[in-house]
């Protein structure tokens, strides 16, 4: 089973980051809402070497007719080179919250 929702995840390295990006798309209706999770810590390689960091994950939650959109404003307002951005279809969920996503995304 499939729905039409998914949620796109990706990494801030600052919480002010994180609210801009979130802001701006929950504001110009291309999620219905982002979790901002604060304080995770990601080991990665990075040119060559083993880099540590201190980042925010923000969880979007989205339509799938507005993932491009979404992905673009990542893109465009994202402070790395090559900003994480991961989306996952959503196969089942509360048909209220579905609701009030098509509500708040039309």
């Amino acid at each position: 089973m499939t729905t039409p929702y998914r949620m796109v995840m990706t990494t801030c390295n600052t919480q002010v980051q994180a609210r801009d990006i979130a802001r701006h798309l929950v504001t110009n209706k291309q999620a219905a809402c982002v979790n901002i999770l604060p304080g995770i810590e990601s080991i990665y390689m990075w040119q060559g070497q083993v880099a540590q960091d201190s980042e925010c994950k923000l969880l979007i939650k989205t339509h799938a007719d507005l993932v491009e959109a979404v992905m673009e404003t990542i893109h465009r307002l994202h402070q790395y080179d090559v900003p994480e951005i991961q989306v996952i279809e959503v196969c089942a969920g509360s048909r209220d919250y579905f609701n009030w996503i098509d509500e708040v995304l039309n």
